[in-house]
């Protein structure tokens, strides 16, 4: 990675840092903005990258972390934040499809720091599916959880019930299982274009 793309990825980072804060001061000076649980995650997730380097000892690469970041920003700041999960049609199913997919650079990197990259490609692929799943899970336990303390609407149970849980899960589930079984088939070209191989011991 060039000194100027880690620049850039330092400067998109804080960037999406300082919007939050933003949401943050607005969410405490204007009750009726009641989006704490995206200021929340707005304010976590943009350190995922930084919490995968230091605890499974590998890098993503430039393409992975842009890629990553412009994900954030539409789910967060324009789903959450700006209300396009209810104003845009089909908005939060498209999001959802794709967290399933960036999710599998997550489980690879487990299965690299594992030693486990090297096992049945079957075993690797009910893995990853697995637990791309188990994320999306614990997202919907984050917005439950938000709705239930914070008195919010992030699971859309007050007009839609349990649907759009159940959805959010199906396109997490078909979107994981799509990259499956794309990067089954084509692990060292999609590994070498978003991923820098797991950094060996000095």
């Amino acid at each position: 990675m060039t000194k100027m793309q880690r620049i850039l990825l330092v400067l998109v980072q804080a960037t999406l840092i300082v919007l939050a804060l933003i949401l943050l001061i607005i969410v405490i000076v204007d009750p009726e903005y009641n989006k704490i649980g995206g200021v929340i995650a707005s304010l976590t997730l943009p350190f995922l990258p930084n919490i995968i380097r230091r605890v499974l000892a590998a890098e993503l690469s430039f393409r992975l972390q842009i890629t990553y970041f412009i994900f954030l920003f539409a789910a967060l700041f324009l789903g959450i934040n700006f209300d396009f999960y209810r104003t845009v049609p089909h908005f939060d199913k498209v999001i959802h499809f794709f967290s399933g997919m960036i999710s599998i650079a997550v489980a690879w990197f487990v299965l690299k720091f594992f030693k486990a990259d090297k096992t049945s490609k079957p075993f690797q692929a009910i893995f990853i599916i697995c637990f791309c799943i188990t994320l999306s899970i614990i997202w919907e336990f984050f917005e439950f959880t938000c709705d239930k303390l914070l008195g919010q609407n992030m699971q859309q149970l007050i007009s839609e019930g349990v649907d759009d849980t159940m959805f959010d899960l199906l396109f997490a589930l078909i979107g994981t299982s799509v990259g499956t079984i794309l990067f089954m088939r084509y692990t060292r070209q999609i590994e070498s274009f978003f991923l820098i191989p797991h950094r060996k011991p000095k």
